[in-house]
């Protein structure tokens, strides 16, 4: 797909929907367009954090909505483990949310799993809207400064390093949590199925 002749042709509205699904690439390919002159960067920057926290607003919901009916049943036999991991979120709502922005393909899936917890809307709001302000700006820089180069880097050997660097640290994560979990809950059987 070429997300420059989208952008090109839908402007601000296809770095909004871009960004609404996970949304680097579109981004940085705003961003090569805005470096160039044919967007206007403020636009762009709007367009994203808005696109990107709407889509994570929505996917909390989704989760919140979904999450006591279809999705914590299936999760009974770990039910210590969910109320630990619900725990170490509210207790660090920051670190949770800032930390999956970063990990390549996690944001919607995050989101999700945020609706299931005990987290407060409001404080995921808040955190999340910063959170996105932060991402826009750093992803975008990174398109307007790097320009071309970026996009033919990304689509070769950086985009399998960000994927493997966000795998790498997304199993550390897990790792990291079942320890915990297993040493609060004095269980030393948990399979991290």
């Amino acid at each position: 797909m070429n997300f420059l002749l989208i952008i090109k042709e839908y402007g601000l509205w296809a770095v909004f929907i871009g960004t609404f699904f996970e949304g680097e690439f579109v981004l940085i390919t705003a961003g090569i367009l805005a470096g160039e002159g044919m967007l206007n960067p403020a636009g762009v920057w709007v367009s994203a954090f808005l696109g990107a926290w709407t889509g994570h607003v929505f996917w909390f919901l989704m989760g919140r909505m979904l999450g006591a009916r279809r999705i914590l049943p299936k999760l009974k036999k770990y039910e210590n483990q969910v109320a630990e991991v619900n725990r170490i979120i509210l207790n660090h709502p920051k670190t949770a949310i800032f930390s999956l922005q970063y990990l390549y393909g996690m944001r919607v899936v995050g989101a999700v799993g945020f609706g299931i917890t005990d987290l407060s809307f409001v404080k995921f709001l808040f955190y999340e809207a910063i959170n996105c302000m932060i991402w826009a700006v750093m992803v975008l820089s990174a398109g307007w400064i790097m320009g071309e180069t970026f996009v033919h880097i990304f689509r070769g050997w950086l985009r399998w390093v960000w994927i493997g660097l966000s795998l790498l640290l997304f199993v550390l994560f897990f790792h990291h949590l079942k320890v915990i979990l297993q040493s609060k809950t004095g269980s030393n059987n948990y399979s991290g199925d």
